[in-house]
């Protein structure tokens, strides 16, 4: 999905596509958190409508793939909220920031071989 004259907007603020797209849904949340304010006392309508707008705004900034990594986080925060609601917070931050960090690792380490000097490398 392209935005019209999007090559114009980007070279004009300098910078990619894909942080021109995350600034437009961005600048969009100020309208949604309105109406998320409105449907905050129907609580299934409230959770629906937020993982509809955030899952939408995801896949117009970053594509098809940014939903999948957005589903496992979700779902252990839901789970872990059923399961054992009184932990939920440390335990959220332990398996998000594990999330995170297991999907930064191969590429960090990736990086890391490939611009060692090769007198360094074992």
């Amino acid at each position: 999905m392209e935005l019209p004259e999007v090559e114009s907007m980007v070279s004009a603020i300098r910078v990619s596509v894909m942080v021109l797209r995350f600034l437009l849904c961005f600048a969009t949340t100020i309208p949604f958190s309105f109406l998320h304010w409105l449907l905050q006392k129907v609580l299934m309508a409230h959770h629906l409508y937020t993982t509809m707008i955030v899952s939408v705004m995801l896949y117009l900034s970053f594509g098809f793939s940014s939903n999948l990594h957005f589903l496992v986080p979700m779902f252990l925060g839901y789970a872990s909220m059923v399961l054992y609601q009184k932990y939920y917070g440390i335990i959220m931050f332990f398996l998000d920031f594990g999330y995170l960090i297991g999907w930064y690792l191969p590429f960090f380490f990736a990086l890391l071989t490939e611009f060692v000097p090769e007198f360094v490398q074992v």
